[in-house]
């Protein structure tokens, strides 16, 4: 199973909407929730932010279409 990385940080209300939208994804991936502070300090200013493979696929405001779109093309 892939393995996607859910770049977070504490009370960010951006981040909890994103981790609801991307819930549906937990079927068909493995999703690592990595808190920014710790891991990935790159993305501090960015959070939250969905990477595979090193590749950013969705950061800020999450779109599951856009997501998709990424994933797969």
């Amino acid at each position: 199973m892939s393995e996607l990385i859910f770049v977070t940080t504490d009370n960010c209300e951006l981040c909890s909407k994103a981790e609801k939208k991307i819930r549906f994804l937990k079927i068909f991936f493995s999703i690592k929730k990595v808190d920014v502070q710790s891991e990935y300090k790159e993305y501090l200013l960015r959070v939250p932010v969905l990477i595979k493979n090193e590749k950013v696929l969705a950061e800020g405001l999450f779109s599951r279409l856009s997501i998709v779109k990424n994933l797969f093309f």
